[in-house]
């Protein structure tokens, strides 16, 4: 188990929060099997983005952040943050956001950190 996913979701916690009135996107393959997905919370807080480790680099991740981006757009959202990883911050740099701080904290006693970053969407 890893710090910050200690164990399988909750379902009816997490079907709660996908109906809380973010955007959540799911990108499929032709077997409608699940590739990525991702949300954007309606202060602009992506809270996930997540692929299939078999996927990624492909491009999937990146067409699911366009979509979530441009749906960000049309809510009228100008701002967009996230609390990236080590490796995600990364992928949110090449998408045009900002690194604003590094966060260091502990999950279940294991250090870890992170990074807020932000993107200003243009209207």
């Amino acid at each position: 188990m890893l710090a910050w996913a200690p164990a399988v979701p909750d379902e009816a916690r997490f079907r709660a929060r996908a109906a809380d009135g973010r955007t959540l996107l799911v990108a499929v393959d032709e077997a409608d099997a699940p590739l990525a997905y991702g949300d954007v919370e309606r202060n602009g807080h992506i809270d996930h983005l997540f692929c299939r480790p078999d996927v990624a680099g492909t491009g999937v991740t990146a067409a699911l952040y366009t979509a979530l981006e441009a749906a960000a757009v049309e809510q009228g959202i100008d701002l967009l943050f996230v609390e990236a990883s080590e490796p995600a911050r990364r992928f949110f740099a090449k998408q045009g956001f900002s690194l604003i701080e590094r966060r260091d904290f502990e999950i279940g006693g294991v250090p870890i950190h992170n990074y807020r970053m932000e993107k200003k969407l243009g209207r």
